[in-house]
């Protein structure tokens, strides 16, 4: 029994899960397409939903799905096996639940924890890590390759790592010591902005090259602030603050700051979710949720209010089938928002 036959038997059989019934949809319209002669494995444009559905925004590594497509190529041509096939397969399915995960710092006593929400099988994990110089007040950030990428303390010592897949610690160089950074991952560097020290917000603006292991000082943000949060958009990254009421968006080709002059609700915590074609603003505790075209970043429209109760400083999201899965430091607490029925689920 071939490749196709088996997973059309799996699906018939609803043994797949969501994320695979839309990979294998994919792979049957990459099978057609190639049958008729069109190359449409190498159309970046063809792939852009898909590759969203994969890896968010953090599309400049696209690893997982172009051996994903080479094995679809190679398995038209007779090239590789079912069974080679089925491994890029599985590899993409696992990226894909890794880059959806929700991931939270949590510190008791000497021990630090690590918990990993797993948005598609909607399961908690904790995971002990011994005694890292790292707390709730640390900002992380998803690598490609599944790695976390780890930012300040409440020591205020500036301390950098990486947490790999096997939860082994990798102590990187310091940066500029701080807590309630933000840190996002885009085109082989991490983009940290903001920050608190001793009483005080922060023009922090850097980058960590992950290849170099070096830090990098960007022009200073032209607002203080901290507890920020920030995605990938139009090649830009969209940043939102605790302290202010407007977004700002750094360009990264160019290295500079401009203003989205929105008020939004001053001295609140602000949730920045991207999907393929909208832009959300979540506040919290109690305020509003907002909506943005992709490419209409300077117009937000009202769609709700907000259910998340608890006054947050660190707060981590993740969009998966339509829903966007929140964890905040406090407890923790998750929160879910459908974004069709535009209302939260209860958990």
């Amino acid at each position: 029994m071939d490749f196709k036959t088996r997973y059309q038997l799996k699906l018939l059989s609803s043994e797949l899960s969501p994320i695979e019934k839309v990979l294998n949809n994919e792979l049957n319209d990459t099978q057609r397409l190639l049958s008729q002669n069109e190359n449409w494995l190498f159309n970046p444009e063809k792939w852009k939903s898909l590759r969203h559905i994969l890896i968010m925004n953090q599309a400049n590594n696209l690893k997982a799905e172009e051996n994903f497509r080479k094995a679809c190529f190679l398995y038209k041509e007779s090239s590789i096996s079912s069974s080679e096939i089925t491994e890029a397969f599985q590899e993409y399915v696992r990226a894909y639940n890794q880059l959806t995960s929700l991931y939270l710092i949590r510190r008791l006593n000497k021990t630090v924890n690590l918990i990993v929400y797993n948005t598609e099988n909607e399961i908690e994990e904790v995971k002990t890590l011994g005694t890292p110089e790292i707390d709730s007040t640390t900002c992380l950030a998803r690598l490609p390759n599944g790695d976390l990428f780890c930012f300040g303390n409440y020591e205020l010592s500036g301390i950098t790592l990486i947490i790999d897949n096997n939860h082994r610690i990798r102590l990187l160089p310091s940066g500029t010591p701080c807590k309630y950074s933000s840190a996002i991952y885009y085109n082989r560097n991490v983009y940290c902005f903001g920050g608190y020290n001793h009483n005080s917000p922060l023009f922090l603006s850097s980058r960590f090259n992950i290849e170099k292991k070096r830090w990098f000082k960007l022009h200073p943000m032209p607002l203080k602030d901290y507890s920020c949060n920030s995605v990938i958009f139009n090649g830009n990254i969209l940043i939102s603050g605790l302290k202010n009421t407007n977004l700002l968006v750094y360009s990264v080709y160019v290295s500079s700051f401009s203003t989205i002059p929105y008020s939004f609700t001053e001295h609140i915590a602000k949730i920045l979710i991207s999907t393929a074609e909208r832009l959300y603003l979540i506040e919290c505790p109690n305020g509003l949720i907002y909506e943005s075209g992709i490419k209409d970043e300077y117009n937000w429209d009202i769609i709700g209010n907000s259910s998340i109760k608890s006054w947050t400083a660190q707060v981590y999201s993740s969009y998966n089938k339509g829903v966007i899965y929140i964890i905040t430091d406090i407890q923790p607490r998750y929160y879910k928002f459908d974004l069709e029925k535009r209302q939260f689920i209860n958990f």
